[in-house]
């Protein structure tokens, strides 16, 4: 009996004795790098329960973004200036730091790069779903992975259009119809078409075989799997990745809903790209050319991988980035343009001026998308106050430190302890008046005329880490937003709420209740 009290007592002793000296080598360490404490968000909340309160307060409501602004604002407002880095407590007991200071995202993301890295629990979250590859790797994996599909993503592989067509013709084939020519639609959620769209055209562009989620269930191009196959895997994909958001928020914890229905998803996930990935290295040598004329990223791939597993996770990862952000932010182009009558009357008319109408079309080249000013504008608009990826993190691969935010006028550096997390929101920093103005809440469009992009502006990432897929997605989102409003000319967002849209962040941003619009056909002889 002895022995039992003893273990329980020698082991929280060894634990204090533990911190202690953590404590006594992080402030020697701190004082060495000239660094001083960031402000500590509520104090007294020692083991987070507070701070999770209020994010998944945030998240349930549909207003994490707010809990985040609201969070920095109360901050500043107790220091009596402008607090953009601070401290926080989250279960059970871990400190995190969160910045939204661009200097100190430049450290994270660019200078100090080599400082700071995926963290741990966010790599076993993604790995089950996606494996190891571009977004769920670290170190020489993940530069082997950017190395491997960096190329796939030039100028030359996005410039054909055609791959956008194809499947904006199912779009379209698939919205409620207009009975007549100028006349509306009914009412109806396209945020699940969209998906199927940008699904359709992902694994068009990277399986050189589209599983044409938008087509009769009964189309069927595919002479190596089943229809019903195809839509099972895009439900078991849409479902897991689902599965996959809720674990990362639970941390070291991630497993808890990794269960036996989530394991299932993943396998017919992999199971469906296998088949393509066995397929194309089947034989080898001679055989590992192109299977279509057209430019496919699995072909690409098969050129420097041999390892099946890889191809997998490669395909995965390049799905999950080419797929939902995309849908999600043409849901927050459509919502955003239903909502702004003026700005939607403004963007087609230059839409048709320079592309022509649905029926008789000029020609759209990825050129000429960049160089359509407003409808460049429009959509770093939106990127603005509606990234794809609002909540990001790093964790620190070593003692390390952010150039500002300690001290009481939070100038000086502030120590972050290897392990430690530094967490950003991006919607705080992208309406934060001292970048975007006293308007920063406003969708404004025509605030881009002549600015240059920085670290404030991040809804694609930056430095070494910066996603490749940028131009390939902005490509997309400009085509069909293009082709949609040669069709249309008009747009009915009287069901949509007034105001900043709400988000419900899974993995990525979409419109909270999804994006239910009327859509007013154009008569073809515009």
């Amino acid at each position: 009996m002895g022995l039992l009290l003893f273990l329980p007592a020698a082991a929280a002793a060894l634990f204090t004795t533990y911190l202690i000296f953590a404590q006594i080598r992080h402030t020697s360490k701190e004082k060495s790098l000239g660094c001083q404490p960031s402000p500590l968000w509520k104090p007294w909340d020692v083991f987070g329960v507070q701070t999770l309160r209020v994010e998944m307060g945030g998240m349930k409501s549909n207003r994490l973004s707010y809990a985040f602004l609201n969070r920095k604002n109360e901050m500043s407002a107790k220091l009596g200036r402008d607090c953009k880095t601070f401290r926080v407590k989250l279960p059970p007991g871990e400190t995190w730091y969160y910045t939204f200071d661009p200097r100190n995202l430049q450290a994270v993301l660019a200078t100090q790069f080599q400082d700071f890295q995926q963290s741990a629990a966010r790599v076993n979250a993604l790995e089950p779903l996606l494996g190891l590859g571009i977004f769920s790797a670290n170190g020489p994996t993940w530069e082997h992975s950017r190395a491997l599909l960096r190329p796939q993503f030039m100028r030359e592989q996005i410039a054909d259009l055609d791959l956008f067509e194809t499947h904006l013709t199912d779009l379209l084939n698939a919205l409620p119809s207009a009975s007549e020519q100028g006349e509306w639609t009914p009412r109806f959620d396209i945020q699940p078409l969209l998906e199927r769209f940008t699904m359709d055209t992902a694994t068009d562009f990277l399986f050189g075989e589209s599983v044409y989620s938008l087509k009769d269930d009964s189309t069927n191009t595919s002479t190596l799997v089943t229809k019903k196959e195809m839509l099972q895997f895009v439900d078991a994909f849409f479902t897991a990745e689902k599965t996959t958001a809720k674990s990362m928020i639970l941390g070291d914890l991630f497993w808890l809903i990794h269960d036996q229905k989530f394991k299932d998803q993943c396998k017919v996930v992999h199971n469906f790209v296998d088949t393509y990935v066995l397929r194309r290295l089947k034989g080898g040598g001679s055989e590992k050319k192109p299977m279509t004329g057209k430019y496919v990223v699995l072909d690409a791939l098969v050129a420097d991988v041999d390892d099946p597993k890889e191809l997998r996770s490669q395909l995965l990862n390049i799905l999950l980035a080419g797929s939902d952000t995309i849908s999600g932010t043409l849901g927050f182009c459509l919502a955003s343009l239903a909502q702004y009558p003026h700005i939607f009357k403004k963007l087609r008319n230059i839409i048709v001026d320079d592309f022509g109408s649905f029926d008789r079309p000029k020609e759209i080249t990825l050129s000429r998308l960049k160089n359509c000013s407003y409808l460049q504008w429009f959509l770093n608009e939106v990127l603005r106050m509606y990234p794809a990826v609002p909540v990001n993190f790093r964790e620190s691969a070593k003692d390390t430190s952010l150039p500002f935010g300690g001290g009481r006028d939070g100038t000086s550096p502030v120590f972050i302890p290897k392990g430690h997390l530094v967490a950003w929101e991006l919607w705080t920093m992208h309406s934060d008046p001292e970048f975007w103005g006293p308007d920063a809440d406003r969708f404004d469009p025509e605030r881009w005329e002549g600015r240059k992009l920085g670290f404030h502006y991040l809804p694609f990432n930056a430095g070494p880490r910066i996603c490749i897929g940028q131009q390939f997605a902005l490509a997309e989102v400009a085509y069909v937003m293009v082709r949609l409003l040669q069709k249309f000319d008009a747009i009915d967002g009287s069901a949509l709420p007034k105001g900043r849209l709400p988000c419900d962040w899974k993995l990525v941003d979409k419109v909270a209740g999804g994006v239910n619009i009327r859509l007013h056909r154009a008569d073809s002889s515009f």
